[in-house]
């Protein structure tokens, strides 16, 4: 199996997302909630229907790109409203967005939204971990994440407008609540599972293991038509 690299790939897909920066009590974290991977030949991912939906741990390290760029800052019930007006912007792809494009090479995707587990924007998972326990002394609720009792609506958009929901969240404990929560509400998930509710990450950190992953899902989606 072939493996592209970012310089290729950059030039097939753009990537848009919706930074935003939360108040939980006075507390401000940087979030963002949906991205959108789109074939440059496209770009209007708006009037389009992803081809899959990949969930993933949180944001990581994507950024958008335009450095000067300031997310709005919205409250618990701003982003519980179903009037919850999200601004798309074109976004700096991490790793694990250049590894879902060549997912979308190998199956011939147009167009891939990825949603997570946590909006928080952390790039360093024990960075994350201990920010994501902050976030929940302040609001248990977790209203930075897609599974907030608020946001079901804003799920259920997002994965009814595809039939292939991949699950690639990895093994992190302080996230197995909204693991079991989104298995538990969305059905029909896919993904190369480990032991319940965890799911290998798309993009470790090895070429080699970026392949096997892309190897192993390739065939699990074959067989999950």
């Amino acid at each position: 199996m072939q493996f592209v690299y970012a310089s290729e790939l950059k030039n097939k897909f753009s990537v848009f997302g919706h930074f935003y920066d939360l108040d939980i009590e006075g507390v401000t974290f940087k979030c963002r909630s949906c991205l959108e991977i789109i074939e440059k030949s496209n770009d209007d991912f708006q009037s389009s229907k992803p081809d899959a939906v990949v969930v993933m741990m949180n944001p990581g390290s994507s950024k958008p790109l335009d450095d000067k760029y300031q997310p709005k800052k919205f409250g618990v019930n701003d982003i519980s409203s179903p009037s919850w007006n999200k601004e798309f912007i074109l976004t700096k792809p991490d790793n694990a967005q250049y590894q879902i494009m060549r997912l979308m090479l190998l199956k011939s995707w147009t167009h891939v939204r990825v949603l997570n587990l946590s909006d928080l924007r952390n790039g360093n998972s024990g960075n994350f971990a201990t920010e994501y326990k902050q976030a929940e002394k302040l609001d248990p609720s977790l209203p930075h994440s897609i599974m907030h009792k608020g946001r079901n609506s804003e799920l259920n958009a997002y994965c009814q407008q595809t039939q292939q929901v991949i699950a690639g969240w990895g093994s992190l404990e302080v996230l197995r609540k909204p693991a079991q929560d989104f298995l538990t509400q969305v059905s029909e998930v896919c993904g190369l599972k480990l032991e319940n509710p965890w799911f290998r990450y798309p993009s470790p950190y090895k070429k080699d293991q970026k392949l096997s992953w892309l190897r192993d899902i390739n065939e699990e989606l074959k067989h999950n038509k």
